[in-house]
């Protein structure tokens, strides 16, 4: 009888482990990081501040309304910052409004012209208040003036 030779598989499961390193160090893993996004804190009203709200509606098609009125993309944020009050001790309220199936180009393009139309609000309080645009005002006037024209945006998806 002739004895069977062994095969030395010591070795196989080092192999084995540096190969599970080897990919492990060397794969990317993608994530999603999706948008990021301030949701404001519920508040208080003190008496002497006022609410006026703003609506802004998105639908399916991609068509955008403010305060019911049709408006194209390339006038959206001056519009709406038109529709803001000026006056001191006022917090706009900025709704975005849209249906479920709205495309998510349409919704982030909305989104961005809010934020668009508040920093042309804020602009324009600064002329108003302190005859200086917004960017050349230091901090604590921007601070005084953010404290006095107070904005927020809500968010609503309407089912249908």
């Amino acid at each position: 009888m002739r004895n069977q030779s062994e095969i030395n598989t010591g070795s196989m499961a080092d192999i084995a482990f540096l190969l599970l390193i080897f990919f492990l160090v060397t794969t990317n893993i993608d994530q999603d990081y999706g948008i990021s996004s301030t949701i404001a804190k519920p508040f208080e009203v003190p008496d002497s501040v006022q609410i006026s709200q703003s609506s802004l509606w998105v639908n399916e098609k991609g068509t955008f309304m403010i305060n019911e009125k049709e408006v194209t993309k390339t006038l959206l944020s001056i519009e709406m910052s038109k529709t803001f009050e000026k006056k001191k001790w006022v917090k706009n309220v900025l709704l975005v409004k849209s249906d479920r199936d709205v495309k998510y180009e349409s919704f982030i393009t909305a989104l961005d012209e809010s934020k668009r139309a508040f920093k042309l609000f804020y602009n324009e309080c600064a002329l108003q208040d302190y005859g200086l645009e917004y960017a050349v005002l230091d901090d604590a006037q921007k601070a005084d003036l953010q404290r006095h024209h107070p904005v927020a945006l809500a968010e609503n998806v309407i089912d249908q």
